[in-house]
């Protein structure tokens, strides 16, 4: 099923394996950074990835940071689909006080042209639970986004849900 002058709902989760540990984010106090929000990952560490499309799309392509990202699909049904992929941090060094680093993802779906997002990251050494383990739950990012005759997609909104936290 292709995207075609419509509006869908791609949503994103993290989590930490090999437990699904959870994944934190933090609101940034300043402006100095190009976005609101950092999501906190380790260094040496291995993150599902879950992206859940409503209406269901079919999956064609999904890279982070340049690296084409195996998916399977977990659910499909007449309202949404899902599916997993995994992402190592393993070649990943900390980033310095004061750093954030863009972490791009790039998902096509069948019928439309690529859709661009980019999450705002800063990792920390895989012993650091103290710094990395600080803030809120990351529970998922919603984006909302259009796509217009089959052409490329855009990001609308974007929401990050906390667990825990209303929005």
């Amino acid at each position: 099923m292709g995207v075609s002058d419509n509006y869908f709902r791609v949503t994103i989760s993290l989590k930490k394996e090999p437990n699904t540990g959870p994944v934190y984010c933090k609101m940034e106090k300043s402006n100095k950074y190009r976005q609101q929000k950092t999501v906190k990952l380790f260094c040496d560490a291995m993150y599902r990835f879950d992206v859940s499309f409503k209406p269901p799309q079919q999956l064609e392509l999904f890279t982070i940071d340049g690296e084409l990202i195996e998916v399977t699909e977990q659910l499909r049904d007449g309202t949404a689909c899902a599916y997993s992929a995994y992402y190592s941090t393993n070649n990943a060094n900390p980033s310095p006080r004061g750093q954030r680093k863009e972490l791009p993802m790039t998902i096509r779906v069948f019928g439309s042209e690529d859709l661009k997002s980019s999450l705002q990251i800063k990792y920390y050494r895989s012993d650091d639970h103290k710094h990395c383990e600080y803030g809120s739950k990351l529970h998922c990012i919603e984006l909302d986004c259009s796509s217009l005759d089959g052409n490329l997609a855009t990001v609308d909104k974007e929401t990050y849900r906390k667990i825990g936290v209303d929005p």
